[in-house]
C-alpha cells in the first residue's frame, strides 16, 4: 500500500501542478443516467435499489458523473482532478488486468480553450507522470483522428517528448 500511496501522490501532484482542483463525484449514480450513457457496456454496471424502489447503480468511470455536475453545476470552464473507485460487472480476469473494483485517476479539462491545448496539455501530464514512474523509456502513441496531431500547437505547448 505504501507503494501505491507514493504513485498517487505524484499522479495528484502533478495535476494540481496543472491546476486542477479536486472534485469528488458521488459513488452511484441513477441507473438511467447511466445506461443511457453506456449504450452495450450497461450490462457491465452494477445496479442496486434503494428503499425507495428508485434504480440506481455504482459508477462505472468518473466521467459521466463528472459531466452530470458540469451540465447540473452550470460550469463554463474547469481543470478537475479526481482519484477514485469505479466498478464494472465483469469476470475479473489478471490477464487483462481488469478487476470488478478498481481505482480510476482521471484529469479533465472542460469549457472552451485555445484549440490543442487541452490535448497538448494531457499529453504533457501523461509524460510528466510516466517520467516521475521512472520506469524506463517509454513511447506515447495517438491515432491519426486525434487532435493534438496539430504539430505546431502540440509541440509549442509540450516543449519536449519522451
Amino acid at each position: 500500500m505504501v507503494v501505491r500511496e507514493k504513485i498517487l501522490d505524484m499522479v495528484i501532484d502533478c495535476f494540481k501542478r496543472h491546476g486542477a482542483k479536486r472534485l469528488d463525484t458521488p459513488a452511484f449514480e441513477l441507473k438511467e443516467m447511466l445506461t443511457e450513457k453506456y449504450g452495450e457496456d450497461s450490462g457491465l454496471i452494477y445496479d442496486l435499489k434503494d428503499q425507495g424502489g428508485e434504480l440506481l447503480s455504482l459508477r462505472y468511470d468518473l466521467t459521466v458523473p463528472f459531466a452530470r455536475y458540469l451540465a447540473m453545476n452550470k460550469v463554463k470552464r474547469m481543470k478537475r482532478y479526481q482519484v477514485g473507485k469505479v466498478w464494472r460487472r465483469e469476470s475479473p480476469t489478471i490477464v487483462q488486468g481488469r478487476y470488478r473494483e478498481f481505482c480510476q485517476c482521471d484529469f479533465d479539462i472542460a469549457g472552451q480553450f485555445d484549440p490543442m491545448i487541452p490535448d497538448a496539455e494531457c499529453l504533457k501530464i501523461m509524460c510528466e507522470v510516466l517520467s516521475g514512474l521512472q520506469l524506463g523509456d517509454f513511447l506515447i502513441k495517438a491515432n491519426r483522428d486525434c487532435h493534438c496531431f496539430e504539430g505546431k500547437a502540440l509541440t509549442r505547448h509540450l516543449g519536449y517528448f519522451h
